[in-house]
């Protein structure tokens, strides 16, 4: 999108990075809340700026480029061929949670392009969910048989301990209602594998 302004032009400069750091996110390993009044009211308040100062379009292709984005993601991460004919070959991700990954993304794409015309706090707000993903990066993909013989430094933090714990929780529950051992038992490997890890690098 070409513009004119220098201040636009910085904007989409920022949009592009943020849309190429967003690339080395897992997001069919991670999972973040879909959007509450909170986040919903910064992006009002966002829009009515961007408008404001001519860059409404630049917003919407904005919006557009990162739900694309993460759609794409989705798309490259759907099938593992680790467990190829297994409960594990697909995403264990969830339609909504698809939904919230975007608009998670939208947000942090919306405040890049407004930026510099709004306060702290709304910029804040957007780019919350989106960095909860980045915290999260670099996760082995879930049943990644490289993952159980890489080294623990990658489950240090209360954030991915807890997020390696809803994973298991998950899969074994699922496993149970499907009526599929496999799961059910991979579930119960993963907690056990993060007890035992968590107690060889505390």
């Amino acid at each position: 999108m070409e513009t004119d302004d220098p201040a636009a032009h910085a904007a989409l400069d920022r949009v592009a990075a943020l849309l190429a750091r967003s690339r080395h996110l897992q997001l069919q390993v991670v999972m973040v809340a879909p959007p509450d009044r909170v986040r919903l009211e910064a992006r009002e308040r966002a829009r009515s700026a961007a408008v404001a100062a001519g860059r409404g379009r630049l917003l919407d292709a904005a919006v557009i480029a990162a739900r694309d984005e993460v759609m794409h993601a989705f798309a490259r991460s759907g099938f593992s061929g680790t467990w190829a004919l297994t409960d594990m070959a697909m995403s264990v991700a969830r339609p909504e949670d698809r939904v919230a990954a975007a608009s998670a993304l939208e947000e942090a794409a919306i405040a890049e392009v407004v930026e510099d015309l709004v306060d702290d706090d709304t910029l804040e707000v957007l780019r919350s969910t989106a960095a909860q993903l980045g915290e999260l990066t670099n996760l082995p993909a879930p049943g990644s048989i490289a993952g159980f013989g890489a080294p623990a430094t990658w489950l240090r933090g209360p954030v991915r301990v807890a997020s390696f714990i809803a994973l298991a929780i998950g899969l074994a529950l699922v496993g149970l209602v499907g009526s599929s051992l496999v799961m059910v038992a991979l579930g119960i490997a993963i907690a056990i594998g993060i007890a035992r890890r968590r107690d060889q690098t505390s």
